[in-house]
């Protein structure tokens, strides 16, 4: 008897929330929010910090949007919600993204700093009715937040690939390699920018016995911001010819290797593809200098002859 008193009283308290509402449909069953905080213990003066959450809800027969408010004295000033203090749930949309901006200023104490953003559901505008009462759900987004004074360098490979490519060609007595295109979606998990320092490449034969050429990048590889993840790419010289190979790649940092592994390499016989190769850059050392002798010669030739003249006129005066 005492166990159906209870339900009876539970169910009684809970009746008068059912109905308040402009109708059954539009109970909203529930509100939830991933990640349910903003957390980054390495942010540096000047650095920039996003994070993304997902406002997540149960019932989508109707639109609605998500009022936010920061709830942070001391860092109000770093705290942007990227979509703005009003975030539109649109009818059928079950999770809607918002973006948390942090930006540091120069002047920021090295210490911890905490607060909280609370985001309240609220039904659109075009769908309240005049005189209309409906329940109102929320959430509360932890910040945990630590400026240091110390650069960390450091970055996860997230994914990597290398697209098909053209054979090197010769052009006269020069010979321009192919372009290994390496594709690396990188994640900076430091406070400063960064890129991969070097990407080896050992190329053997296709059943991966026979090493046939081993090459690195050349040039820079693009830096990525902080906290930020970015798809950026290694250019590295091939001279073999087309045919199939197994790569085995080293991604360094500095001194130490992120990722290793292997991947199929496919080299097309060149004009394939319309993707341009290495110019001028991509020659060896001996082929440069054939080309770079001659220009400097020529100049030296033309300063000469000028310097020659004006001599000359000088005299004549």
């Amino acid at each position: 008897m005492r166990s159906n008193f209870q339900k009876l009283l539970v169910f009684s308290l809970l009746l008068p929330v059912l109905f308040l509402s402009t109708g059954a449909s539009e109970v909203f069953a529930g509100f939830g929010i991933t990640p349910p905080y903003v957390k980054n213990t390495s942010l540096t003066r000047n650095s920039t910090y996003e994070q993304q959450i997902l406002l997540v809800r149960g019932e989508t027969n109707i639109a609605q949007k998500a009022e936010i408010i920061v709830d942070a004295p001391e860092i109000a000033d770093w705290i942007e919600v990227v979509e703005g203090d009003e975030i539109k749930m649109p009818k059928g949309v079950q999770k809607v993204p918002m973006t948390v901006r942090v930006k540091v200023p120069s002047n920021a104490e090295f210490k911890d700093y905490t607060g909280s953003i609370r985001i309240r559901t609220l039904p659109d505008d075009d769908q309240v009715a005049a005189g209309a009462v409906s329940i109102s759900l929320g959430a509360l987004v932890d910040i945990r937040l630590s400026v240091i004074d110390k650069k960390i360098k450091d970055f996860r490979v997230r994914r990597i690939s290398a697209p098909d490519l053209n054979a090197g060609h010769k052009l006269l007595w020069m010979f321009f390699p192919g372009k290994i295109r390496f594709d690396m979606l990188i994640e900076n998990t430091g406070n400063v920018d960064i890129s991969p320092s070097k990407v080896e490449f050992r190329i053997f034969d296709r059943a991966g016995k026979v090493l046939l050429e081993e090459t690195k990048n050349l040039g820079k590889i693009k830096e990525i911001a902080p906290y930020a993840t970015e798809s950026v790419v290694a250019e590295l010289p091939t001279r073999l010819p087309a045919n199939g190979y197994i790569a085995r790649y080293k991604i360094y940092n500095g001194d130490d290797i992120k990722q290793e592994g292997d991947l199929s390499l496919n080299i097309l016989p060149y004009g394939t593809l319309q993707l341009a190769g290495f110019g001028f850059f991509g020659l060896s050392i001996a082929h440069k200098i054939s080309i770079l002798l001659p220009v400097f010669a020529l100049m030296i030739a033309g300063l000469y002859v000028w310097h020659a003249r004006r001599k000359k006129k000088l005299e004549i005066v």
